[in-house]
């Protein structure tokens, strides 16, 4: 079980907002929501404009964990603190800015029922129209212009200066690309097993389908949304269908490929996609093949609204 997010994301998290007039009445709104699990009663309360899919993703995610049994979740308001206030010059830096103004924080406190294990997570908060609500960081309008001017090729370029992992030599190699033969325009086997299996996987997530998102060959949903959790016991389906949603903020849909190289068991692909919030996600994708099946094992992307 998830008891830590870092701090970072955390705090670019837009949880919940009180219809009362209190921090207090928002932390108390907060603890309740997180205990039951209850994903539509946190959305139903949250600020999320301008709020990127993976950051969705990681408060659907912390709801789910606090929703489990052996999982306890309080939370309480308190005022700004000196790492708070610093870690947002760290995000202005990467080109984001605050929704609204934070005055304070939600200190979310996670513990295992049986004391074994904790966490804790600090979360914004301000008043937004008249009312208490915790806020997020979203991107500026030059951070968007960027993105938006910056080719695939530009993305691929960063990804391969970075290195690709070689686990036979125990090394990142940036000469990956030089040993490569380059893929036709559908990205071959690799781009047609790709966009095969996000079509299926996005049909099980319209459908709300978890069993048919692990027939639909993708390996990560096969990993996570199994009937059956890591040590052989059965999941529930209503938890299985909660982190379907959770998952499918992150999930690639619409993928269309232009290209690629292959290596071995090894290809990049050149991708242009839609994320589970429509926005648009594309860049460069690390492919790799085991045990006869290929999968998505490292990407490079960017996304921001249509």
């Amino acid at each position: 079980m998830k008891l830590f997010r870092p701090a970072l994301l955390l705090a670019l998290l837009p949880l919940l907002s009180a219809c009362a007039g209190s921090p207090e009445s928002l932390a108390k709104d907060l603890q309740a929501a997180f205990e039951k699990g209850d994903i539509d009663a946190v959305l139903a309360l949250a600020q999320l404009d301008g709020t990127p899919s993976d950051l969705r993703y990681f408060l659907m995610d912390q709801v789910i964990d606090c929703g489990a049994t052996e999982t306890v979740c309080t939370a309480v308001a308190a005022p700004l603190d000196d790492d708070f206030k610093k870690s947002l010059t760290g995000l202005a830096e990467q080109g984001l800015e605050a929704a609204a103004m934070p005055e304070g924080l939600i200190m979310l406190q996670i513990k295992q029922a049986d004391g074994q294990g904790s966490g804790k997570a600090q979360m914004p908060y301000a008043k937004v129209n008249g009312k208490y609500r915790l806020v997020a960081q979203r991107y500026t309008a030059a951070k968007l212009a960027e993105m938006r001017a910056t080719t695939n090729q530009q993305i691929l370029d960063t990804m391969l200066a970075a290195g690709i992992y070689d686990s036979a030599a125990g090394e990142r190699r940036t000469d990956w690309k030089d040993t490569a033969t380059a893929l036709p325009a559908d990205g071959g086997e690799p781009g047609q097993v790709l966009v095969r299996t996000s079509t299926a996987l996005h049909a099980a997530v319209v459908a709300n389908d978890p069993d048919a998102a692990v027939k639909s060959g993708d390996g990560f949903a096969q990993m996570v949304l199994g009937d059956k959790d890591y040590n052989g016991k059965p999941v529930a389906i209503e938890l299985r269908k909660a982190k379907l949603r959770a998952q499918s903020m992150r999930f690639l849909h619409d993928v269309k490929v232009s290209g690629g190289w292959i290596r071995g068991d090894e290809a990049v692909l050149l991708v242009d996609a839609k994320d589970g919030i429509g926005w648009i996600r594309r860049g460069a994708l690390f492919m790799s093949k085991s045990e006869g099946q290929w999968g998505i094992s490292g990407k490079q992307l960017i996304n921001y609204p249509q």
